[in-house]
This record gives C-alpha cells, structure tokens and sequence, in this order.
C-alpha cells in the first residue's frame, strides 16, 4: 500500500500556476533573449517631433509665394488632422515605454545614465521582444508621416490657408528648443523619454491650434 501512495503522488500533476496579467510577466521570471536597444526607439521619435517642431521655422524664412509653385494638394483639415494624430500615436509611444521601463533601459541605473548606445542589459522574452518590434514600426510610421504633414502645413501657412501668427509660431519654438536641450544635455533615457512626451503634448496643443486659424477657402 505504501508502494502505492508513492507512486500516486509522483505521477500527480504539479497545480497550474496563475495565469499573469501582465503580457511581460514572464521575462522577469527567467532569462530570455537579446536586450533591445533603446534609442532604436527614442531617437526616431527624437527626429519625428522635431519635423513637427519645424514648423517654427516659418517665422523666420517665410517668402512671397512663388507664381509657378504648386499648392499644397491635400485638404488642409486632412493635413492637420493626420499631424496630430501622428503627434498623439508618438505620445503614446512614449508611455508604452514607461510603462516596460524596466525592458527598454528607462528603469535602474542605466535609466539614469548619461544616453548612449548599449545601456541596457535586462534580457527579455519573446512577448517583449515582439512587443519592441511593433513599436519601431509604429514609430517608423509616424515618422514618415510626421515629415511630410509637417513640410505640408508649412506650405499651407506659407500660401495663407493657415493664419498662424507669430505667437504660435513661437510655441512650436519653444518646442523645437526643449528638444535641442535634450540633445545639449545628452539627457538619460528616462529624461529623455519624459522630454519628448512633454513636447509630444505640446505639439498637439499647437497643432489644434493651427485647426483653427484655417481660413475661409
């Protein structure tokens, strides 16, 4: 009988362990795979708002239009419309990234670093590595789309279908300045990401602005 109740409980089946909320859980329980690399990601959003930001440039080189140079195509309001949301999904970018800090290199001490390549050394399992893949192809996107609205509402303001005066044209400035701080001060990746998240929103506030100064067709 002994022999019995042995061999009953070597062959029971271990209790299910619970299931984590947290797609990333499992990473933080064994090792896994190859760090990511954080710039890979803050650098092109680095580069996006400051397409955006660009816009202030208006303010300063803005010409008489040219008799033979085409008009902006695209509907103003589509313009704008698709700028903002390209500024909205870079925010939110940023906060996916805060919130797995501790997978992208924002969290211990080499989110506190000065920025720089191969700070981060957690390793990561296959959810957070495709979870890091898919939002460099979203901010890959966004770039692009950034870049060229961006030169598009600088035509429309250059072409008067957006009257954006000189104080709004220096809050995109402003914003233009805080990311070239970022960049003097060669800021950790966590100051980093908090910097471009604050200009992100302030970007949207700006462009919701420039949607309504169009003027009458």
């Amino acid at each position: 009988m002994s022999f019995l109740k042995r061999m009953a409980h070597k062959s029971a089946a271990p209790p299910a362990k619970p299931v984590s909320a947290d797609p990333l859980a499992a990473s933080r329980e064994k090792p896994g795979r190859t760090p990511p690399e954080p710039l890979s990601l803050i650098l092109p959003v680095l580069a996006a708002l400051g397409s955006v930001a660009s816009i202030a440039a208006i303010a300063w080189v803005a010409q008489e239009r040219a008799p033979d140079r085409p008009r902006v195509k695209r509907r103003v309001d589509v313009i704008l419309k698709d700028l903002e949301t390209s500024c909205l999904g870079l925010a939110e970018i940023l906060r996916r990234l805060k919130r797995h800090g501790r997978h992208f290199g924002l969290d211990g001490p080499a989110g506190g670093a000065p920025m720089k390549l191969g700070l981060n050394s957690a390793r990561v399992d296959p959810a957070a590595g495709q979870l890091y893949h898919q939002m460099v192809n979203d901010v890959a996107t966004h770039l692009v789309l950034a870049t060229e609205n961006s030169f598009d509402a600088m035509n429309a303001i250059e072409d008067g279908e957006i009257d954006a005066d000189d104080a709004l044209l220096d809050g995109f400035a402003e914003a233009q300045e805080k990311l070239n701080a970022l960049l003097a001060q060669r800021a950790s990746v966590r100051a980093m990401t908090d910097g471009l998240l604050a200009v992100a929103e302030q970007l949207v506030g700006l462009i919701r602005q420039l949607k309504e100064r169009r003027t009458a067709a």
